[in-house]
């Protein structure tokens, strides 16, 4: 069944609105795996199994698909090309995902996976892919100009995704500027990644402390730099809903659980020997009488 003929298909993307849709996350550059498996059916017969990758919102294009002996390689749209695979041994087991490779900013889009039978265009099942792609943006810098009553603060940060969100907060009291006060500029490069500047301009005022945030609402991640109006004092800080890396444990609930461990080793000796000295008490020695009950008992046994 040549792939040009799919046409029908667009009949079977209003099926899709039954599907559950899964939301994945990647990062542009990386890899990830688009699911795309039976719920229900365990084993398919690869030469009587249709399977398509398409966008699922207009213009649909093709990411990958396999139809038995034909090479659908001319099908895949251009910029899907070397980008996609699947793997027959998992498809044999209902296991149709797709491993995009290289995401772009361009990959933020819904995906819509289509197994089927060739035989007799019967709907196995399908699936729908949300994919988020983002990109860290870099540590905001933030300068400060200071004239006889106003200070202008600007923050910039690059080469990120989504479109950022910027806050300026008083560190004063912890609110939050106003942002009619302040006027942002995003542009983006050829990669599709965002740059931000901030600009900020408030009545001076002695002890003057402000922080810049760059929210990165994919990531969850707020990246924030204070400035008390110094151009030579500024502060990094950790955002506090900024979740550690995978696979890293913060040093302070190591620190606990090292405690911990050593309250308890420390319990183990000390009961061990008190345990030995108790040990000791009853096999010392006792004279004739003591051994003589001694096998008095083994005789029993």
């Amino acid at each position: 069944m040549p792939l040009k003929s799919i046409g029908f298909l667009l009949f079977f993307l209003g099926c899709l609105r039954a599907a559950i849709m899964e939301e994945v996350h990647g990062i542009v550059g990386g890899d990830v795996d688009l699911r795309c498996i039976s719920p229900g059916k365990k084993y398919f017969d690869l030469n009587k199994t249709l399977v398509y990758w398409q966008t699922k919102n207009k213009p649909i294009v093709t990411l990958n698909s396999y139809i038995p002996g034909e090479d659908t390689s001319k099908y895949v749209h251009l910029k899907y090309r070397n980008r996609t695979s699947l793997t027959f041994e998992k498809m044999e087991k209902g296991d149709f995902s797709l491993r995009l490779c290289n995401i772009t900013t361009e990959d933020e889009l819904e995906f819509a996976c289509i197994v089927m039978n060739k035989s007799n265009t019967e709907f196995f099942f399908s699936s729908i892919v949300h994919l988020h792609v983002a990109a860290n943006y870099s540590v905001p810098i933030v300068e400060n100009k200071t004239n006889d009553s106003e200070v202008t603060f600007t923050c910039t940060s690059h080469n990120g995704f989504p479109k950022p969100k910027v806050y300026w907060v008083n560190k004063t009291d912890d609110s939050l500027l106003n942002q009619s006060l302040q006027t942002d500029t995003f542009t983006t490069n050829e990669k599709g990644l965002f740059s931000v500047s901030s600009v900020l301009k408030i009545t001076w005022t002695p002890h003057i402390n402000i922080e810049c945030c760059i929210e990165n609402v994919n990531l969850q991640q707020n990246l924030t730099v204070q400035s008390s109006g110094n151009p030579h004092r500024q502060t990094i800080t950790t955002p506090p809903n900024q979740l550690p890396p995978p696979g890293k444990t913060p040093t302070p609930v190591l620190l606990t659980i090292f405690g911990i461990l050593l309250v308890i080793l420390l319990g183990v000796v000390i009961w061990s020997r008190k345990l030995c000295k108790k040990k000791h008490r009853y096999e010392d020695y006792t004279g004739p009488q003591g051994n003589r009950q001694m096998a008095e008992t083994t005789d029993y046994i």
